[in-house]
Protein backbone atom coordinates (compact mmCIF):
# COMPACT_ATOMS: atom_id res chain seq x y z
CA UNK A 1 0.00 0.00 0.00
CA UNK A 2 2.87 2.37 0.82
CA UNK A 3 4.40 1.74 -2.62
CA UNK A 4 1.10 2.52 -4.34
CA UNK A 5 0.56 5.73 -2.37
CA UNK A 6 4.05 7.03 -3.11
CA UNK A 7 3.88 6.13 -6.80
CA UNK A 8 0.51 7.87 -7.13
CA UNK A 9 1.80 10.99 -5.38
CA UNK A 10 4.90 11.03 -7.54
CA UNK A 11 2.92 10.83 -10.78
CA UNK A 12 0.42 13.44 -9.67
CA UNK A 13 3.29 15.77 -8.85
CA UNK A 14 5.33 15.50 -12.01
CA UNK A 15 2.80 14.98 -14.78
CA UNK A 16 1.27 18.49 -14.53
CA UNK A 17 4.71 19.91 -15.33
CA UNK A 18 4.11 18.96 -18.96
CA UNK A 19 1.16 21.33 -19.17
CA UNK A 20 2.41 24.17 -17.00
CA UNK A 21 3.39 27.48 -18.53
CA UNK A 22 7.18 28.04 -18.55
CA UNK A 23 8.58 30.30 -15.84
CA UNK A 24 8.66 33.99 -16.80
CA UNK A 25 11.60 35.11 -18.90
CA UNK A 26 14.24 37.55 -17.73
CA UNK A 27 13.34 41.25 -17.44
CA UNK A 28 12.58 43.17 -20.67
CA UNK A 29 15.45 44.07 -22.97
CA UNK A 30 14.46 47.72 -22.64
CA UNK A 31 12.82 49.64 -19.85
CA UNK A 32 12.23 52.88 -21.73
CA UNK A 33 8.65 54.12 -21.13
CA UNK A 34 6.31 53.97 -24.08
CA UNK A 35 8.38 51.50 -26.05
CA UNK A 36 7.29 47.97 -26.82
CA UNK A 37 9.52 45.57 -24.93
CA UNK A 38 11.01 42.36 -26.22
CA UNK A 39 11.56 39.53 -23.80
CA UNK A 40 15.08 38.25 -23.35
CA UNK A 41 15.72 34.53 -23.87
CA UNK A 42 16.12 32.39 -20.78
CA UNK A 43 19.59 32.65 -19.28
CA UNK A 44 20.86 29.30 -20.55
CA UNK A 45 19.44 29.83 -24.04
CA UNK A 46 21.24 33.04 -25.02
CA UNK A 47 22.84 33.00 -28.47
CA UNK A 48 25.71 35.22 -29.67
CA UNK A 49 25.36 36.79 -33.10
CA UNK A 50 27.75 36.14 -35.96
CA UNK A 51 31.20 37.81 -35.99
CA UNK A 52 31.28 41.58 -36.30
CA UNK A 53 32.77 43.58 -39.15
CA UNK A 54 36.56 43.49 -39.02
CA UNK A 55 38.28 46.84 -38.47
CA UNK A 56 41.62 47.16 -40.22
CA UNK A 57 42.69 50.57 -38.90
CA UNK A 58 43.69 50.45 -35.19
CA UNK A 59 42.94 54.19 -34.85
CA UNK A 60 39.34 53.57 -35.90
CA UNK A 61 39.04 50.74 -33.38
CA UNK A 62 40.48 52.89 -30.57
CA UNK A 63 38.02 55.65 -31.42
CA UNK A 64 35.07 53.27 -31.26
CA UNK A 65 36.31 51.88 -27.94
CA UNK A 66 36.63 55.39 -26.50
CA UNK A 67 33.16 56.34 -27.69
CA UNK A 68 31.85 53.16 -26.08
CA UNK A 69 33.10 54.32 -22.68
CA UNK A 70 31.58 57.78 -23.18
CA UNK A 71 28.25 56.34 -24.30
CA UNK A 72 28.11 54.10 -21.22
CA UNK A 73 28.58 57.12 -18.96
CA UNK A 74 25.63 58.85 -20.57
CA UNK A 75 23.34 55.79 -20.61
CA UNK A 76 20.11 56.48 -18.74
CA UNK A 77 19.14 52.90 -17.92
CA UNK A 78 20.64 49.46 -17.39
CA UNK A 79 18.96 48.24 -20.58
CA UNK A 80 20.35 51.21 -22.48
CA UNK A 81 23.89 50.43 -21.35
CA UNK A 82 23.42 46.79 -22.35
CA UNK A 83 22.29 47.83 -25.83
CA UNK A 84 25.44 49.93 -26.23
CA UNK A 85 27.61 46.87 -25.50
CA UNK A 86 25.55 44.77 -27.89
CA UNK A 87 26.13 47.28 -30.71
CA UNK A 88 29.87 47.39 -30.03
CA UNK A 89 29.90 43.69 -30.88
CA UNK A 90 29.10 44.66 -34.46
CA UNK A 91 32.83 45.43 -34.76
CA UNK A 92 35.80 43.08 -34.60
CA UNK A 93 39.24 44.19 -33.40
CA UNK A 94 41.50 43.58 -30.35
CA UNK A 95 40.72 47.10 -29.11
CA UNK A 96 37.01 46.28 -29.19
CA UNK A 97 37.65 43.13 -27.18
CA UNK A 98 39.62 45.12 -24.59
CA UNK A 99 36.76 47.58 -24.22
CA UNK A 100 34.24 44.78 -23.74
CA UNK A 101 36.49 42.99 -21.25
CA UNK A 102 36.38 46.02 -18.95
CA UNK A 103 32.65 45.61 -18.36
CA UNK A 104 32.37 41.82 -18.10
CA UNK A 105 32.18 42.16 -14.32
CA UNK A 106 29.96 45.25 -14.30
CA UNK A 107 27.37 45.39 -11.52
CA UNK A 108 24.75 45.91 -14.26
CA UNK A 109 24.15 42.25 -15.06
CA UNK A 110 22.53 43.03 -18.42
CA UNK A 111 25.57 45.00 -19.52
CA UNK A 112 27.82 42.12 -18.42
CA UNK A 113 25.69 39.62 -20.35
CA UNK A 114 25.72 41.62 -23.59
CA UNK A 115 29.46 42.24 -23.24
CA UNK A 116 30.04 38.48 -22.95
CA UNK A 117 27.93 37.77 -26.03
CA UNK A 118 29.72 40.55 -27.92
CA UNK A 119 33.10 39.03 -27.00
CA UNK A 120 31.97 35.86 -28.74
CA UNK A 121 31.70 37.84 -31.98
CA UNK A 122 35.45 38.53 -32.05
CA UNK A 123 37.45 36.46 -34.52
CA UNK A 124 40.52 36.23 -32.28
CA UNK A 125 38.95 33.19 -30.64
CA UNK A 126 41.80 32.28 -28.32
CA UNK A 127 42.08 35.77 -26.86
CA UNK A 128 38.30 36.14 -26.60
CA UNK A 129 38.00 32.74 -24.93
CA UNK A 130 40.74 33.47 -22.41
CA UNK A 131 39.10 36.83 -21.59
CA UNK A 132 35.74 35.17 -21.01
CA UNK A 133 37.32 32.39 -18.96
CA UNK A 134 38.96 34.85 -16.57
CA UNK A 135 35.62 36.54 -16.08
CA UNK A 136 33.87 33.21 -15.48
CA UNK A 137 36.20 32.26 -12.65
CA UNK A 138 35.29 35.43 -10.75
CA UNK A 139 31.56 35.42 -11.54
CA UNK A 140 28.74 34.13 -9.33
CA UNK A 141 25.60 35.54 -10.98
CA UNK A 142 23.88 32.65 -12.75
CA UNK A 143 22.64 34.58 -15.79
CA UNK A 144 26.06 36.17 -16.38
CA UNK A 145 27.73 32.77 -15.96
CA UNK A 146 25.39 31.35 -18.60
CA UNK A 147 26.34 34.05 -21.10
CA UNK A 148 30.05 33.48 -20.42
CA UNK A 149 29.75 29.71 -20.89
CA UNK A 150 27.80 29.98 -24.14
CA UNK A 151 30.15 32.68 -25.42
CA UNK A 152 33.17 30.45 -24.75
CA UNK A 153 31.45 27.65 -26.60
CA UNK A 154 30.79 29.93 -29.55
CA UNK A 155 34.51 30.72 -29.91
CA UNK A 156 35.40 27.03 -29.36
CA UNK A 157 37.52 27.80 -26.31
CA UNK A 158 38.19 24.36 -24.80
CA UNK A 159 40.19 25.24 -21.69
CA UNK A 160 37.21 25.76 -19.37
CA UNK A 161 35.89 22.18 -19.19
CA UNK A 162 36.45 21.80 -15.44
CA UNK A 163 34.76 25.11 -14.69
CA UNK A 164 31.83 24.18 -16.94
CA UNK A 165 31.50 20.80 -15.23
CA UNK A 166 31.41 22.57 -11.86
CA UNK A 167 28.43 24.66 -12.98
CA UNK A 168 26.86 21.58 -14.57
CA UNK A 169 26.91 19.81 -11.22
CA UNK A 170 25.31 22.72 -9.41
CA UNK A 171 22.08 21.51 -10.99
CA UNK A 172 20.43 24.92 -11.26
CA UNK A 173 18.42 24.72 -14.44
CA UNK A 174 19.87 27.53 -16.53
CA UNK A 175 23.56 27.24 -15.58
CA UNK A 176 23.23 23.48 -16.07
CA UNK A 177 21.80 24.09 -19.54
CA UNK A 178 24.51 26.59 -20.48
CA UNK A 179 27.23 24.20 -19.31
CA UNK A 180 25.70 21.41 -21.41
CA UNK A 181 25.72 23.69 -24.44
CA UNK A 182 29.34 24.71 -23.85
CA UNK A 183 30.52 21.10 -23.53
CA UNK A 184 28.68 20.18 -26.71
CA UNK A 185 29.98 23.14 -28.69
CA UNK A 186 33.59 22.31 -27.86
CA UNK A 187 32.91 18.56 -28.32
CA UNK A 188 34.27 17.63 -24.90
CA UNK A 189 34.82 13.88 -25.15
CA UNK A 190 35.85 13.67 -21.50
CA UNK A 191 32.37 14.88 -20.53
CA UNK A 192 30.53 12.21 -22.54
CA UNK A 193 29.59 9.97 -19.62
CA UNK A 194 28.59 12.85 -17.35
CA UNK A 195 26.25 14.16 -20.04
CA UNK A 196 24.93 10.70 -20.93
CA UNK A 197 23.90 10.11 -17.33
CA UNK A 198 21.51 13.04 -17.69
CA UNK A 199 19.51 11.05 -20.25
CA UNK A 200 18.13 9.06 -17.34
CA UNK A 201 14.76 10.27 -16.07
CA UNK A 202 14.98 11.20 -12.38
CA UNK A 203 12.90 8.85 -10.25
CA UNK A 204 13.25 7.05 -6.94
CA UNK A 205 15.08 3.74 -7.03
CA UNK A 206 12.54 2.30 -4.58
CA UNK A 207 9.21 4.09 -4.31
CA UNK A 208 8.51 2.58 -0.89
CA UNK A 209 11.77 3.81 0.68
CA UNK A 210 10.80 6.03 3.66
CA UNK A 211 13.96 8.09 3.06
CA UNK A 212 12.70 9.27 -0.34
CA UNK A 213 12.39 13.06 -0.74
CA UNK A 214 8.84 14.43 -0.99
CA UNK A 215 6.95 14.45 -4.28
CA UNK A 216 7.49 18.20 -4.65
CA UNK A 217 11.26 17.61 -4.77
CA UNK A 218 10.83 15.01 -7.53
CA UNK A 219 8.56 17.37 -9.44
CA UNK A 220 11.26 20.04 -9.46
CA UNK A 221 13.93 17.56 -10.52
CA UNK A 222 11.77 16.15 -13.30
CA UNK A 223 10.92 19.61 -14.67
CA UNK A 224 14.61 20.51 -14.74
CA UNK A 225 15.52 17.24 -16.45
CA UNK A 226 12.78 17.67 -19.06
CA UNK A 227 13.88 21.23 -19.85
CA UNK A 228 17.52 20.28 -20.32
CA UNK A 229 17.06 16.93 -22.10
CA UNK A 230 17.02 18.33 -25.68
CA UNK A 231 20.29 20.16 -24.99
CA UNK A 232 21.89 17.04 -23.55
CA UNK A 233 20.95 15.02 -26.63
CA UNK A 234 22.27 17.74 -28.94
CA UNK A 235 25.56 17.96 -27.01
CA UNK A 236 26.10 14.19 -27.20
CA UNK A 237 25.35 14.20 -30.93
CA UNK A 238 27.92 16.97 -31.35
CA UNK A 239 30.57 15.11 -29.35
CA UNK A 240 30.06 11.97 -31.45
CA UNK A 241 28.98 13.13 -34.93
CA UNK A 242 26.66 10.69 -36.64
CA UNK A 243 25.40 9.13 -33.41
CA UNK A 244 22.28 9.90 -31.39
CA UNK A 245 21.34 8.61 -27.96
CA UNK A 246 17.92 8.57 -26.33
CA UNK A 247 18.71 6.58 -23.20
CA UNK A 248 21.59 6.13 -20.80
CA UNK A 249 21.78 2.44 -21.70
CA UNK A 250 22.15 3.26 -25.41
CA UNK A 251 25.01 5.65 -24.67
CA UNK A 252 26.71 3.16 -22.33
CA UNK A 253 26.43 0.29 -24.82
CA UNK A 254 27.84 2.44 -27.63
CA UNK A 255 30.73 3.73 -25.49
CA UNK A 256 31.71 0.24 -24.38
CA UNK A 257 31.72 -1.02 -27.98
CA UNK A 258 32.94 1.97 -29.96
CA UNK A 259 34.08 4.60 -27.50
CA UNK A 260 37.79 3.89 -27.68
CA UNK A 261 37.99 4.49 -31.42
CA UNK A 262 36.31 7.87 -30.92
CA UNK A 263 38.37 8.89 -27.87
CA UNK A 264 35.44 8.41 -25.49
CA UNK A 265 35.84 6.60 -22.16
CA UNK A 266 33.10 5.17 -19.98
Amino acid sequence: MCRVRFAAAFLLAILPALAEDPPPADPPATDEPGKETARRPRAGEVEPAEPGTKIEDPAVARDKAARFQDDLKSATSEAGAAEIAKKLGDWDHPEILKALARVLDDKNRYLAIEAALACARQTDRERAGATLHRALRAEKRTDVVCALLVAMGKVKYDKAVKDAEKWFRKDTTESHKAAVRYLGMIQSKESFRMLAEKLEEPKPARVDDPKNPPASWWKERWAEWSSNLPYVKKALASIVPGETFDTLQEAKDWAEKHGREHGVKW
